[in-house]
């Protein structure tokens, strides 16, 4: 099953994101067969990372939520509001599924 997950920081998490940056990158890299796409929210002045988006292709909603909840910007208090939703994946790389 397919969840969207967006993960928006916490205001004054910029410092506790850059610190564990490396970690959550290899936290994604070892589930990578959990992603169907991950990548930082950016601000539309600057650039500067305001987030995170999942797409995941899990068991179900709990399988989503322990994702996040293990993810090392989660446990470090990077992540302020978090939305899970269940998505319907229409199209994946350009061409229509299903």
């Amino acid at each position: 099953m397919h969840f969207a997950v967006i993960c928006w920081d916490a205001a004054g998490s910029a410092e506790r994101r850059r610190a564990s940056l490396e970690a959550h990158r290899g936290y994604v890299d070892a589930h990578a067969d959990a992603l169907v796409v991950s990548g930082a929210l950016l601000a539309d002045e600057g650039g500067a990372r305001i987030g995170q988006l999942f797409v995941l292709d899990v068991a179900d909603r709990e399988a989503a939520e322990a994702f996040v909840a293990a993810d090392p910007l989660s446990l470090s208090g990077v992540f302020g509001d978090v939305v899970i939703t269940p998505m319907a994946v229409k199209f994946l790389a350009g061409e229509r599924l299903g």
